[in-house]
């Protein structure tokens, strides 16, 4: 049905699109490449964040790290740069996490007390409504379903898409797959002009790393639609 992996990536981003996804393909994150990655924002988020002046993207994943720990102005409590500096060391470098930190300031996301308590400008986190991965295989099965499993670390559902006779075997023996189909992942039946869900995925919050799924969000605010 098809002759290369690639041919299979038209149905599926026509899928993703009917399902009011923004989608980017050969998507990059921190442990390879994701076939298709789908995202739609949550349009009160994006109405909160451009109400902050929030418009630059968080493009480090350190930066990331360092906004989820610091607590949100409405919260009673702040941090402080030696706390931040003395938590991450020495996995991350001082002089880096001040780096990282003057920029958080700089582009808005982080206020700072004149007693130099850092606190966060939120009401927007998470940014999105859905997040969905897909991993494009014609077989090796083994294989794509360890890419899936593993892009749960930043997808709310995460997919592997496989031509339909391939996709049938898979659903027509679920046990053969069981702990990647527990763990949350779905199976895509695709044809040359469309694509079926034959095993939905299941949104999980046990894979997921919130730093990664916050800088992965951040690549399509970044290339976002004005009014998206």
């Amino acid at each position: 049905m098809f002759a290369k992996e690639a041919e299979m990536t038209h149905p599926v981003a026509s899928w993703m699109r009917a399902r009011g996804l923004d989608v980017k393909a050969e998507f990059l994150t921190p442990w390879g490449i994701c076939d298709l990655a789908g995202l739609s924002f949550d349009p009160s988020k994006v109405a909160r964040r451009l109400q902050l002046r929030q418009t630059r993207s968080l493009t480090s994943i350190t930066r990331a790290v360092l906004l989820l720990q610091i607590p949100d102005i409405q919260e009673s409590r702040s941090v402080t740069l030696t706390k931040l500096v003395r938590q991450f060391a020495p996995s991350i470098p001082g002089n880096v996490i001040r780096t990282e930190m003057a920029r958080l300031v700089a582009d808005g996301f982080v206020v700072t007390s004149s007693h130099g308590r850092m606190q966060k400008l939120n009401g927007w986190m998470p940014l999105h409504d859905r997040l969905i991965s897909v991993e494009l295989k014609r077989a090796r099965i083994d294989e794509a379903m360890d890419q899936a499993l593993n892009n749960l670390g930043f997808a709310d559902e995460s997919y592997v898409a496989l031509p339909t006779d391939v996709a049938q075997r898979v659903a027509a023996n679920p046990s053969r797959w069981r702990p990647f189909l527990e763990a949350g992942v779905g199976v895509l039946a695709v044809a040359p002009q469309h694509c079926d869900v034959l095993l939905p995925a299941r949104r999980t919050a046990v894979w997921t790393n919130p730093a990664v799924q916050l800088y992965c969000v951040e690549k399509f605010w970044r290339t976002r639609t004005k009014g998206s």
